[in-house]
């Protein structure tokens, strides 16, 4: 179940960070600040994005902060690069 989660959050922010451009994010950023940052002028994606996936992991019995913490502790550098590609 873990994996269909991520590879879900993977698709979904794929989809929204290509369609929005680069992130203004440095370089040194962790994932989470380059993929908000991608983000940026999209009123309430983020928090909606969030909050669906927390749903998503509670529902698979995964602690929410599984989600946030994956991607506070990678530091790809790029929005391509923090989703894989």
């Amino acid at each position: 179940m873990r994996k269909l989660a991520g590879v879900l959050l993977v698709a979904l922010l794929s989809l929204l960070a290509m369609s929005s451009g680069a992130s203004g994010a440095n370089s040194n950023a962790s994932c989470n600040g380059v993929l908000v940052s991608s983000l940026a002028g999209q009123a309430g994606v983020v928090g909606e994005l969030t909050r669906g996936f927390h749903q998503q992991f509670k529902d698979a019995g995964i602690p929410p902060g599984f989600f946030d913490a994956a991607g506070a502790h990678e530091h790809a550098g790029s929005v391509e690069a923090c989703l894989g590609g």
